[in-house]
This record gives C-alpha cells, sequence and structure tokens, in this order.
C-alpha cells in the first residue's frame, strides 16, 4: 500500500511539474511596442518586438537625422540594444543628442514590455 501511494505522489508531482521552468523566469512580454524619439532632426518612430523574452527586432522609422552622423549613431545602437538585452546602452560620441533620445524611448519600451 505504501509503494502504491509513493508511486502515486511522485506521478502527480510529476505532473504538476509540466510548466517548463524558463516561463517562471520571464522578464518581458512578447509583443511589438513603439516610442516616439526626439531626435537632432526632430522626431521619428523606433519599434521594437520581443519574443521569447528576447528583444528579436528595432526599427527606426523614416527620420531626418544627419546620416553620416546621426544615422550611423542610429545603426550602432540597434546592434548595441540587440546585443545587451538591458537599459546599460552607451551614447555615440557625436551624436549625443539622437543617443540619448534613443536610449530613452529604448527604456521606455523596456519599461512597458517588462512583465508585472
Amino acid at each position: 500500500m505504501k509503494k502504491i501511494l509513493l508511486l502515486l505522489t511522485v506521478i502527480m508531482l510529476i505532473g504538476c511539474s509540466n510548466q517548463p521552468q524558463e516561463s517562471k523566469n520571464k522578464i518581458y512580454k512578447d509583443g511589438h511596442y513603439e516610442a516616439v524619439v526626439k531626435g537632432y532632426g526632430g522626431n521619428f518612430t523606433m519599434k521594437a518586438t520581443f519574443k521569447n523574452d528576447k528583444l528579436t527586432d528595432i526599427t527606426v522609422m523614416e527620420n531626418e537625422e544627419t546620416p553620416s552622423i546621426g544615422g550611423v549613431a542610429i545603426e550602432q545602437l540597434i546592434t548595441q540594444m540587440k546585443e545587451k538585452q538591458n537599459e546599460n546602452i552607451d551614447t555615440v560620441s557625436g551624436a549625443t543628442k539622437t543617443s540619448q533620445a534613443m536610449i530613452d524611448a529604448y527604456k521606455d519600451i523596456l519599461s512597458r514590455a517588462k512583465l508585472k
């Protein structure tokens, strides 16, 4: 009888732990988020996508940033954001206004994507 109860207890425990461990530790909700960025050349939109607790895509829509300065900074910032997956993003020298605006928008997006 004790063996049967022990076996049933083990089966119940295995059945209850069917949820994957990684979903318990998720930080971000899947979805698409966007923020308006006020850069050096004016406002533009930054869009971000999260899937499986990772930032998978960032897109900066049409903008009036100087291509050789702000445009380069945008690409470098997008690379940093995808690689680091957190708020610790460095500004790009020579494009401080564009950098800071994108970092602020990114932090806003991260805060809205975070699970409560």
